[in-house]
């Protein structure tokens, strides 16, 4: 008679564990994940981990280990704090400073996308240091402008028998031309905006420069389009949702 064998599933316990030992099961794990890479730099022909690439797969391993990453920007700095939710009082901060990134103009943004993007950035770099990512250097998938204004472009190769430009690629082309320009925020967006910064300040008050900045490059909010102000509203909610983590 065949005798059936049953896998027995053992609960580990990891609440004993410190948050070095922690972080490194979690590394592990990440590793084991094998997280694909979807960025991919169109002049040096490499890929790179996007944040949307790690985030899904590192949040419930972190989860499981009883680790919390939470993202802040204090002094010049951005910082990424682990706190082991078993012993909230033991932490590690990794830090990386601000100003080695280039000026948003350089990879032709305007100065909102360039707050969205510089968070992105530094939040998916304090991910890939935290888990000890490694992979080409460069920024990304976007080429600066090069500072030589002086030096003129070549003058592009004439293409050889171009077709004419159809009637409804005019019909294109002219509706592209004429199109109104991006839709700006509304008072209700503006508001619910200035509602989560507050909150975040409340939260902590070292968040400070980062809202000043906000407001600076929005002109005080004035000069803003719906979807940077969406952009900008999801991305501090998910700050405070960091924090809320940590405080439960």
């Amino acid at each position: 008679m065949a005798t059936k064998k049953t896998e027995e599933t053992t609960t580990v316990d990891y609440t004993s564990m410190n948050v070095w030992a922690k972080l490194l099961k979690v590394r592990s794990e990440f590793y084991a994940e094998g997280a694909k890479k979807t960025g991919k730099n169109l002049h040096a022909e490499f890929k790179y981990f996007e944040l949307e690439d790690i985030v899904p797969v590192a949040a419930p391993i972190f989860a499981k280990y009883g680790l919390l990453l939470v993202p802040t920007f204090v002094e010049g700095n951005a910082v990424a704090k682990v706190v082991n939710i078993d012993d909230p009082g033991e932490t590690i901060n990794f830090t990386i400073p601000l100003q080695f990134i280039a000026e948003p103009a350089k990879f032709r943004m305007n100065e909102v996308q360039g707050v969205g993007a510089v968070v992105t950035y530094y939040r998916r770099y304090l991910y890939m240091v935290v888990l000890d990512l490694v992979e080409s250097d460069g920024i990304d998938n976007q080429k600066p402008k090069s500072d030589d204004s002086d030096t003129p472009n070549p003058a592009p190769t004439p293409k050889k028998n171009t077709k004419p430009v159809t009637t409804a690629e005019r019909e294109t082309i002219k509706k592209e031309l004429t199109s109104p320009p991006a839709e700006a925020a509304d008072e209700s967006s503006v508001g619910d905006l200035k509602a989560v910064l507050k909150k975040l300040l409340e939260l902590d008050s070292e968040q400070e420069s980062f809202v000043q900045s906000i407001a600076m490059k929005t002109e005080g909010f004035s000069k803003i389009t719906k979807d940077q102000c969406d952009q900008l509203i999801a991305g501090v909610k998910e700050m405070l949702a960091a924090y809320d983590t940590q405080e439960g």
